[in-house]
C-alpha cells in the first residue's frame, strides 16, 4: 500500500544513539532477518546511513524498483536509484528484496492506453528486463502486489485484470522464475494479516496458484496497523500457520504502527506503540515459517504516513520505546 516519496535530509541532529545489541544481531540469534524500506537518496545522509547499516540485515527498495519509476516512458529505463540500493546492500552484506514487479498503484501512465496484446508484451518485457537486470543480487521479489480487492470478495479490478484476465498473476510468477530461478517469489498484500475475509481470499488465491504449479515461494503480510486498530495476535498466528501449511514462507513485509490517532498522553501513546510492535514481532519469532520482519521506513522524519510517528526512530534518529519493544520480542522477552 505504501509508496514513498523522495525527501530532503533533516536538519543536523545529535548522532544516533548506538544500541548495545542492534536489531540485526538479535534477529540473527533467532534465525530471522530484520529489515527496512530505504530510498537511495536518503542513504547519502550520514545519520540515516548509520542507522540502516547498524540495525538491519534486509533491505527493500521502498519505491525505486517499481515500474513507474524505472520506466516512466516506454523503453526509457533508469536503473540508477535501484542499482544504488542494490550496491549498498551488497557492500553491507545485507539481503535485498525487490519491490514490486506488478502493482496497480505504480503502473506507468502509458500502460493505460495499451491493447490487451500490447500490455501482455509490455508486462513480459518489464518482468524479464527488471528481474534479469537484478538476477543474482535480489534475495526475493514481491512479484504481484495487492491483487485482492478490499473486502476480499474478488480480485482487484486493475488494468492487468481488465485486459489480461486473472491469469496475469500466474503468468507473472512464471516469468519471474524463468528469469531468475534463484530468487524467492512473493505475493504481497495489506489487510489480510489476521482473520478477515480478505485474509481468506488471499489464502484461497495462493492455494489455487500452488495447485496450478505456479512458483510462489512466500507471502508478505504488510502490517500497516495502528495502536487502536490491529488484528489480535492469535489471529495473526493462526493465519501464518495456515499459510505455512501451504508450504509458504511468511514475511511481515511493510510494518508500521500509527500512534497519534490514539488517546491519552504522548507517553501512553508511545507505550501503546511499543506494545503493538513487540506483540506482532513476537508472533513472527514464535512461528517457524515467519522468516523476516521489515519496517516501512527508518525514521519518523521520512515516512509515507503524514501527520504521524509510525516508525522505530524519531525525527532525530533516536530509538523510541517501539525500538525496545522489537528488541525485547527478538530476545524472547
Amino acid at each position: 500500500m505504501a509508496c514513498g516519496a523522495d525527501r530532503s535530509p533533516v536538519a543536523p541532529a545529535p548522532p544516533p544513539a548506538v544500541s548495545a545489541d542492534p536489531l540485526k544481531g538479535a534477529a540473527a540469534a533467532v534465525g530471522r532477518l530484520v529489515g527496512t524500506a530505504v530510498q537511495a537518496g536518503l542513504l547519502l545522509d550520514p545519520q540515516y546511513n548509520a542507522v540502516v547499516s547498524r540495525e538491519f540485515s534486509y533491505l527493500t527498495a521502498e519505491y525505486q524498483m517499481k515500474w513507474n519509476v524505472i520506466e516512466p516512458v516506454r523503453g526509457g529505463r533508469d536503473f540508477g536509484p535501484g542499482d544504488a540500493i542494490a550496491g549498498y546492500a551488497a557492500a553491507q552484506g545485507m539481503r535485498l528484496k525487490g519491490h514490486t514487479l506488478l502493482w496497480h498503484g505504480a503502473t506507468p501512465s502509458w500502460v493505460d492506453a495499451l491493447t490487451a496484446d500490447d500490455l501482455r508484451t509490455a508486462v513480459e518485457q518489464h518482468i524479464r528486463t527488471v528481474v534479469g537486470h537484478y538476477r543474482g543480487r535480489v534475495h526475493a521479489w514481491d512479484v504481484v502486489n495487492e491483487a485482492v480487492a478490499d473486502g476480499g470478495g474478488s480480485l482487484r479490478d486493475s488494468v492487468f485484470r481488465q485486459k489480461l484476465g486473472d491469469r496475469y498473476i500466474a503468468d507473472a510468477f512464471r516469468l519471474a522464475r524463468e528469469t531468475d530461478p534463484g530468487a524467492l517469489l512473493f505475493y504481497n498484500d495489506y489487510g489480510g494479516e489476521g482473520g478477515t475475509a480478505k485474509a481468506d481470499r488471499i489464502y484461497m488465491l495462493l492455494q489455487d496458484l500452488l495447485l496450478q504449479g505456479v512458483p510462489v515461494d512466500g507471502v508478505g503480510l504488510q502490517m500497516h496497523i495502528s495502536t487502536t486498530g490491529r488484528p489480535p495476535d492469535a489471529a495473526i498466528a493462526a493465519n501464518m500457520r495456515r499459510l505455512a501449511s501451504l508450504g509458504l514462507i511468511v514475511h511481515i513485509s511493510e510494518m508500521d504502527v500509527r500512534m497519534d490517532n490514539g488517546g491519552g498522553s504522548d507517553q501512553m501513546r508511545m507505550q501503546a506503540q511499543r506494545a503493538a510492535y513487540h506483540d506482532v514481532v513476537r508472533v513472527c519469532v514464535m512461528e517457524p515459517r515467519c522468516e523476516a520482519i521489515t519496517f516501512w521506513g527508518v525514521t519518523d522524519a521520512h515516512t509515507w504516513i503524514s501527520g504521524d510517528r509510525p516508525l522505530l526512530f524519531d525525527t532525530r534518529y533516536q530509538p523510541k520505546p517501539a525500538y525496545d519493544g522489537v528488541l525485547d520480542a527478538l530476545r524472547g522477552r
